[in-house]
C-alpha cells in the first residue's frame, strides 16, 4: 500500500514537476514496486481521457449536457419515500369522544321527550305479556305507586286485586 505522500510524488512525476534525484527515486519505486506501477498506470490513462475529453465539442450547451445527466441520476434512484406522521393524541381522542357524545346527546334527548309525554307528578305505563297484563300508575304526590293486574282473557284477576285492595284498606 502506498502513502499519500508517495501518490503525490508520482503524480507530480506524471506531470513533469520533479527534477533530478527526486524523479530517479520515483522512476525506480514505480519500476520495482506493483502498486506504484498500477497508480502510475491508472494515472496516466486518466490524464489521456481527460484530454481526449478536452478536444470534444458536444451539440448542446454544457448545463443541457449537464441537467440530462442529473435527470437520469435521479431516474435512476429510489424515490425516498415521505413518512406521514401519525395522528395525534388530540386526534385520537377527538375521532373516539364524537360518537360517544353522539350517542350520549340521543339517549339525553329521549329521555327529556319520554318524560315531556309524562304527566306532571305521575307516570303510567302497560306491560303486556302473553297471559297476564299489567298497568302500573305512579303518583310522586303521595309517594305510592299502585299496579293492576288482569288476565288477557277475563276478569277474574281484577276482581281477586280488587278484593285485595279492599282488604289492605279495611286494615
Amino acid at each position: 500500500m502506498i502513502d499519500h505522500e508517495t501518490q503525490l510524488k508520482i503524480q507530480a512525476f506524471l506531470d513533469g514537476e520533479l527534477a533530478g534525484t527526486e524523479a530517479r527515486e520515483i522512476a525506480a519505486l514505480i519500476a520495482k514496486d506493483r502498486d506504484a506501477a498500477a497508480l502510475h498506470t491508472e494515472l496516466k490513462n486518466t490524464r489521456r481521457v481527460l484530454a481526449t475529453e478536452q478536444g470534444m465539442q458536444h451539440p448542446e450547451s454544457r448545463e443541457l449536457f449537464w441537467s440530462k445527466i442529473q435527470r437520469d441520476i435521479e431516474r435512476l434512484e429510489p424515490a425516498k419515500p415521505v413518512v406521514e406522521p401519525g395522528p395525534t393524541l388530540w386526534q385520537l381522542l377527538n375521532r373516539l369522544l364524537k360518537p360517544v357524545a353522539a350517542v350520549a346527546a340521543v339517549v339525553v334527548l329521549g329521555t327529556i321527550v319520554f318524560n315531556a309525554n309524562m304527566p306532571n307528578g305521575s307516570s303510567d305505563s302497560l306491560v303486556a305479556s302473553a297471559d297476564m297484563d299489567a298497568i302500573t300508575f305512579r303518583d310522586d304526590s303521595n309517594g305510592t305507586t299502585y299496579v293492576w293486574f288482569a288476565d288477557s282473557g277475563g276478569d277474574a284477576m281484577q276482581n281477586d286485586v280488587a278484593n285485595d285492595q279492599d282488604d289492605t284498606t279495611l286494615e
